[in-house]
């Protein structure tokens, strides 16, 4: 029950952000596309969500886990087909960003797989690293499952989709280690892939670009790129850090902050609230992974452990990668924050997770009077 009681408490984080950080954005959006202008465009559209979410939510809890555990591999082919068909003419870029695609729905016009992936890939690694534990500790299955892993990430390489692979790499390394990976292969593991990832990265301009700011924002002599949204995401963070600028007050989010309802929401609704509200949204991150693994480790099942170990280091991962970009911790990377940022996508695969996650508190608990 408190998985479920944060989840709702995240996602009425989210309503109150939503609300007041896209009021410029819709109105520039309808007037730019002739509609009647409106400030709540994007506030109404993910309303709308909602009722998919209730029929998502309702769908996921009544699939038994089991039915997750028979067709693990059968979901992960799925979700690898969904994520290869940003190389068809479904392919779509948006504001910049690869690995969308076009899909006919009228609420859903646009997916983006790689967030399906995601899901599909700790689920059937859960199976595949149980299936291969005997052997998790010689160097044959290292060096197999660097290979076998390579095939996934070159697929992010191509699109390019890179920012995925940076959510994906340390999950992956979480989820070794706690599988049985000696500590030695962990390092070598992070070694191989730090070096491999930083020569390949540097081969993408948009990515050295983004590197070369960070380190050095003097070499941005405009400030209208990359450097001007870090800049302008700390001063909404820092100016008013204490007791914000007040509720619906913004100066930033009038498009000083690009993507201020998606990728920099944290940043641009920390102008307006108390520091208090961050340190509140950070408890509750903290607090699903603290009442997540309390839970986990009840359960029997080695499959169900482990699933949800790696479905709570996703959204923990993706929500600091998330806010250390908004505070200027990491280069940008188009990463959104679970549960608060707009996205369709995103929020539904955010859903999902929160259902398996309350699925599996349940079996903790039925584990638990079992003990007893």
């Amino acid at each position: 029950m408190p998985v479920l009681i944060i989840g709702c408490l995240l996602i009425l984080f989210w309503i109150a952000a939503i609300y007041s950080v896209s009021i410029f954005s819709s109105f520039q959006l309808t007037l730019s596309k002739f509609w009647d202008p409106s400030n709540y465009f994007y506030f109404l559209r993910h309303i709308k969500y909602l009722i998919i979410w209730i029929l998502i939510w309702l769908i996921v809890y009544k699939i038994p886990l089991e039915f997750i555990k028979k067709y693990k591999n059968k979901i992960f082919i799925w979700a690898l087909i969904l994520q290869l068909l940003v190389f068809t003419p479904l392919w779509l870029k948006l504001k910049g960003a690869a690995g969308w695609i076009k899909i006919p729905l009228p609420w859903f016009s646009t997916l983006q797989p790689a967030e399906i992936f995601k899901l599909a890939f700790v689920i059937f690694l859960a199976w595949w690293l149980l299936k291969k534990k005997k052997l998790l500790k010689t160097p044959e299955w290292f060096f197999q499952f660097i290979f076998v892993i390579s095939i996934f990430f070159l697929i992010f390489l191509k699109i390019p989709d890179l920012w995925t692979l940076l959510i994906l790499w340390p999950v992956s390394l979480i989820m070794y280690r706690y599988a049985g990976w000696k500590f030695k292969y962990v390092v070598t593991f992070l070694v191989i892939w730090l070096i491999l990832g930083l020569t390949i990265w540097m081969q993408f301009s948009y990515i050295r670009k983004r590197i070369d700011f960070f380190i050095n924002p003097d070499i941005d002599v405009s400030w209208r790129w990359i450097w001007w949204q870090t800049k302008q995401a700390l001063i909404a963070v820092w100016a008013w850090w204490l007791f914000g600028n007040g509720y619906w007050k913004w100066l930033q989010k009038f498009w000083y902050i690009p993507e201020a309802y998606s990728d920099f929401i944290f940043a641009a609704f920390s102008e307006e609230i108390w520091f208090i509200w961050n340190l509140i949204l950070l408890f509750l991150y903290f607090s699903l992974v603290y009442f997540s693994l309390k839970a986990i480790k009840n359960i029997y099942d080695e499959y169900y452990k482990l699933l949800g170990i790696w479905i709570i280091s996703l959204i923990f991962i993706q929500a600091f990668v998330n806010i250390w970009v908004n505070i200027k911790l990491l280069p940008i990377t188009g990463i959104t924050l679970p549960f608060i940022s707009y996205g369709g996508t995103s929020l539904i695969i955010n859903i999902v997770e929160l259902v398996l996650l309350y699925k599996l508190y349940l079996i903790s608990q039925k584990s638990w009077k079992d003990l007893s």
